[in-house]
């Protein structure tokens, strides 16, 4: 019996979700496209506040007068895990800025036993988001046809359902057709990635748009020319015929340099709280946020004043220098 191209990408995408899925080393529930029950702090109680065994570390100490009442988010962060509240991490998971994270991680490391709950606690919500990235990915394969699956894609983004869980499943399964010299699923995956982007640089913010589509943009030249057109104010304008007028009163730039550079540390920092191995897509596609920092900041270098300069070269370092540590972390432990 002849099966239809699309029905055949379906099936056969099916089995590279669960296989990509697999070297990522997520728990078997992920493979058969269910959400993730995975083992994790049980949930309590929150009414009062004395302190109570956890499952996970013994007593938990308090340290929150002291050292988190100036950053808000972290005073709720380390209320919840007082509490092993999973549900109140989970409700401020995509809220948790680069520094707070950054933050958290050195508590955790001095032995700070909510953070420890903290860190322990987000790897486990991460892992449910890949195992419900899974399940999205495996809807839209099922949907058979491009233009259904273009429908289904453009709701879910607008939806707000792709986050980067999903992105990181994709791009996986994608990369894993392409080592498998898979054409039919390797084109299909590049097509919903491309459209994937192309949705979210609509609901972006200005920075996040201009990454977005930086990313995108393989030729060096090309990228530094919307640099230039983005980060760049505006002295004159070409007129008909190739003149330049110049303009009494220069244009603002369409993104700010500090705006961009947050965008950058933002992506950075959504990677990392994903990152597996040293050798996986994550450090790849930080990689790839690196390059374009380091054209953007030769722009700004020529192009802004040192101030600027040196403003998106403080935003961006932090970033860069954790994820280099985790890095050779995870190679030291290879």
């Amino acid at each position: 019996r002849r099966v239809s191209l699309e029905a055949e990408m379906m099936m056969r995408g099916i089995v590279t979700v669960c296989v990509a899925l697999s070297a990522l080393d997520l728990p078997p529930s992920a493979h058969a496209y269910r959400p993730v029950t995975a083992p994790r702090a049980r949930r309590v109680s929150t009414r009062g506040n004395a302190p109570r065994e956890s499952c996970m570390h013994g007593p938990l100490r308090v340290r929150m007068a002291d050292d988190v009442t100036d950053d808000p988010l972290l005073h709720t962060l380390m209320e919840a895990a007082r509490n092993e509240d999973v549900d109140a991490l989970d409700a401020q998971f995509d809220n948790i800025p680069h520094a707070t994270m950054a933050r958290i991680q050195d508590m955790a490391t001095q032995d700070v036993a909510e953070a420890g709950w903290l860190v322990k606690t987000m790897d486990g919500v991460m892992q449910e988001r890949l195992a419900e990235g899974a399940n999205k990915l495996r809807e839209l394969l099922k949907a058979g046809e491009i233009n259904k699956m273009d429908a289904q894609l453009v709701k879910l983004v607008r939806d707000g359902g792709v986050d980067t869980a999903f992105n990181l499943v994709l791009t996986t399964n994608m990369e894993h057709a392409r080592a498998a010299s898979d054409e039919k699923m390797l084109q299909l995956y590049v097509h919903l990635h491309t459209r994937m982007q192309e949705e979210l640089e609509k609901l972006a913010s200005p920075a996040k748009g201009l990454l977005h589509r930086l990313l995108r943009t393989d030729d060096p030249g090309l990228r530094g020319r919307i640099l230039v057109d983005f980060l760049v104010p505006k002295t004159s304008v070409s007129m008909p015929g190739g003149k330049e007028v110049q303009l009494e009163t220069p244009t603002p730039a369409k993104v700010s340099a500090a705006d961009f550079g947050v965008a950058i540390r933002d992506a950075v920092a959504a990677l990392d709280s994903v990152e597996f191995s040293a050798d996986s897509y994550v450090s790849e596609s930080v990689e790839e946020c690196r390059q374009v920092a380091k054209q953007a900041r030769e722009i700004v270098a020529g192009n802004l004043g040192e101030d600027d300069l040196v403003e998106f070269s403080e935003i961006l370092m932090p970033a860069f220098a954790q994820h280099m540590e985790r890095r050779a972390a995870a190679e030291a432990d290879a």
